[in-house]
């Protein structure tokens, strides 16, 4: 016989192969797999979806104590939506648990069908994971950005650019991380598990019961199926350890704002509200405050609600410097005030009236009694 078909031959009987298998213990070890399986991602969800809600409280009391601006409270829906999600994803695509006796065919399609599930999970990860809260800190950086822009708008702008491209490759190392996981652990399981399904499909009357099962190529014949990704203990620590980062970023760059120190000057020897219009004292007669330095009084108003929320009066009373110098127009030493008699329509111009502690000491000293005697 020549060479060739020798080759021929040997090529010949090497498609022929098959490998027998006792369909219990491959039934066993699929449902094995399977089991494990869904404990990694069982773990992985419940880390995310619980560190997610424990970012809630956190987010709420570091805005509280840091005074930060409205947008930091944009992260709070953001951390709903993701706990949400995750959890509806696993209603949605919940399988039922395998019973001992169940065909090897069904175990194998249920296992591929979690398997594509996880694909297209993390595969869509940009959409539902990584773009919400991209877009809610990008607003909070633009915000703060905004407000010390009295410094210049150059360094306002080079502070921005940092903190979103600082964010961009936080965000682009995530994604391809995931999409690694796809590419390195999950197609090479769905590629596994085809394999087998087709073999089954082919060699089987169609559920597997049987008790000896010659499949061909089978790629399960002289190894387990590997984990899908890192062990439960290594996502949970590894999303943590992302959460305190995070945290620990945002939390330095409010303080470094607050940092800047303001002189705590006024213009006012008082001032009280009549709804969101302030009543200055000047002397001793009370005005109606019409603008400061050419700035209408509702626009001053408007601006401390926006960055201030709940302390926009507060900021108004003893902190008019900050207030002012955020909004772009910081003051000098004196001002001019446009004010209106409260006996008449009459206005008057009062100009280099000096911004002094002694004011500002006394708007805090009577905001404190009143605070005091409130029940």
């Amino acid at each position: 016989m020549a060479p060739d078909e020798f080759q021929q031959a040997w090529q010949a009987q090497s498609a022929q192969t098959r490998v027998t298998i006792d369909a219990d213990l491959l039934r066993q070890e699929v449902q094995r797999n399977q089991l494990n399986f869904r404990a990694m991602i069982f773990y992985r969800d419940f880390g995310e979806v619980l560190v997610a809600l424990l970012l809630i409280p956190v987010w709420f009391i570091l805005g509280a104590r840091t005074s930060s601006p409205w947008t930091w409270y944009l992260t709070v829906p953001v951390l709903i939506w993701m706990a949400g999600f995750m959890l509806v994803y696993r209603i949605r695509h919940r399988q039922k648990p395998s019973e001992p006796d169940e065909p090897l065919l069904h175990c194998v399609q249920r296992s591929l069908t979690e398997v594509e599930d996880q694909i297209w999970l993390l595969r869509n990860i940009f959409w539902w994971y990584i773009l919400p809260p991209s877009v809610s800190i990008l607003a909070f950086f633009a915000q703060i950005s905004w407000l010390s822009r009295s410094a210049g708008w150059l360094p306002a702008l080079i502070s921005f650019a940092v903190l979103a491209g600082s964010l961009l490759a936080l965000n682009v190392f995530i994604y391809f991380l995931n999409q690694r996981a796809v590419r390195l652990q999950l197609e090479p399981r769905r590629q596994e598990l085809l394999t087998l399904l087709s073999s089954l499909e082919d060699e089987t009357t169609g559920d597997g019961t049987g008790k000896q099962i010659p499949l061909p190529g089978l790629p399960f014949a002289e190894k387990r199926l590997q984990p899908p990704c890192a062990s439960p203990t290594r996502l949970i620590i590894g999303l943590v350890a992302f959460a305190l980062i995070m945290l620990f970023l945002v939390f330095m760059i409010v303080k470094q704002k607050q940092r800047e120190e303001y002189p705590k000057l006024s213009p006012f020897a008082a001032v009280r509200w009549q709804e969101a219009q302030p009543e200055v004292k000047l002397g001793e007669e009370w005005f109606k405050l019409i603008a400061l330095d050419g700035l209408p009084t509702a626009e001053i108003v408007e601006f401390s609600k926006q960055t201030y929320g709940d302390k926009w009066q507060k900021r108004f009373e003893e902190d008019l410097v900050e207030l002012l110098t955020r909004m772009g127009h910081p003051p000098n030493d004196k001002v001019t005030l446009e004010v209106q008699s409260l006996n008449s329509s009459e206005k008057q111009i009062r100009k280099d009236v000096p911004m002094t502690k002694e004011n500002r000491s006394a708007i805090y000293k009577a905001a404190r009694k009143q605070n005091n005697s409130e029940p």
